[in-house]
């Protein structure tokens, strides 16, 4: 079975942006890690981009809008408080509040929902419109509630 590490290490290689990545949580439940590449995905590529990490996770896709999403951030955001940071309370608008956030500065912003037998991930990529470098990323992997 993989873990938090591998999953985040799989994400950030794969995006050429694991130099200089750093945890900004990390405990026994969930891990979320940021980093940036001087590599360029042109804008039409970043939703097959995701798919593809995605794939070579093994993990399934989930509809962003779902319910299901709803409950993963739910307990994405129990896990979070483990660590005692102050997040507000998150739910599935939050993703699509970060979003239209990043893209009124003039950045492109996809991210994808995944789960994986004892995990959830999500990944969000973004870059500038004009696709000028950094391509920043970011994964949480959050440890699934039994």
């Amino acid at each position: 079975m993989k873990k938090t590490y591998e999953i985040a290490g799989e994400v950030m290689g794969f995006f050429d942006s694991f130099k200089g990545s750093r945890p900004a949580i990390d405990n026994e439940r969930i891990l979320i890690v940021r980093g940036k590449s001087r590599k360029v995905i042109p804008l039409d590529e970043f939703e097959s981009k995701l798919t593809e990490i995605g794939e070579i996770l093994g993990a399934t896709e989930l509809d962003a809008d779902s319910e299901k999403v709803s409950e993963i951030l739910e307990v994405g955001d129990k896990n979070i408080k483990r660590n005692e940071v102050n997040t507000g309370d998150l739910d599935n608008k939050g993703l699509i509040r970060m979003k239209k956030e990043l893209e009124s500065m003039g950045l492109v912003v996809q991210y994808k929902v995944f789960e994986l037998p004892k995990f959830d991930v999500i990944i969000a990529i973004w870059e500038d419109k004009n696709e000028l470098p950094p391509l920043y990323v970011e994964v949480t992997v959050s440890e699934r509630e039994d």
